[in-house]
């Protein structure tokens, strides 16, 4: 009995400490990074809301100004019809909100600082802009980077990548950048865009 417990002894110990596997030894800084991540489900909710709405604005600008080119957008995922491209512009408004709501989570504060010493400095921005931020201080800062952050991927986006799938995967001619009519009417929807995401996503976080 001695030699049984003497023998299963190192086993046990060994079962409860095993050595790290060496993808878990090289990827442990990785696991750390993603442990340690908070992720606040009501900011993911506000960027979902956010990014559809607005995506429903950019569709209508879209679609009003030619109904080809919301079948375009749908053939970026496969689908050149008027439903693929609204529901394509769905998923786009959804997936270019994530990076907005993490860019407003980490730089809110140094933002508003500054949009407070601009106002401090220049009175007729202090009439127009302290009274907002007095009453809805964190939608409308949002809603000023959302137009800003839609103007970027309107730019991004409609004179540049679209242009370029077109080119490379249909086989359509198309300038690049796209500095057509069509093209800046894309940018000026995806700006309605970033303004409608900053302020439906501002709004659900305060109130």
């Amino acid at each position: 009995m001695a030699d049984t417990d003497a023998s299963t002894g190192p086993d046990a110990g060994s079962n409860a400490d095993p050595d790290e596997p060496p993808y878990r030894v090289a990827l442990a800084p990785l696991f750390e990074t993603i442990e340690s991540l908070e992720i606040d489900a009501r900011e993911i909710e506000a960027a979902v809301a956010g990014g559809l709405a607005g995506g429903f604005q950019a569709a209508l600008v879209i679609q009003l100004y030619d109904t080809d080119a919301i079948r375009r957008v749908g053939a970026v995922f496969g689908a050149p019809t008027l439903d693929g491209g609204w529901l394509a512009m769905f998923a786009l408004g959804v997936l270019f909100a994530l990076p907005f709501s993490l860019f407003v989570s980490s730089s809110i504060d140094a933002f508003v600082s500054k949009v407070m010493l601009l106002s401090s400095r220049n009175e007729y921005l202090r009439k127009v802009l302290v009274p907002l931020l007095q009453r809805s201080a964190l939608t409308t800062t949002t809603m000023g980077l959302g137009n800003g952050y839609g103007v970027a991927v309107g730019v991004c986006f409609s004179l540049i990548a679209m242009p370029i799938w077109l080119a490379v995967a249909m086989g359509v001619p198309a300038a690049i950048p796209n500095l057509t009519v069509g093209g800046l009417v894309g940018v000026v929807a995806w700006a309605i865009y970033g303004g409608t995401l900053g302020l439906v996503y501002g709004l659900i976080l305060e109130y």
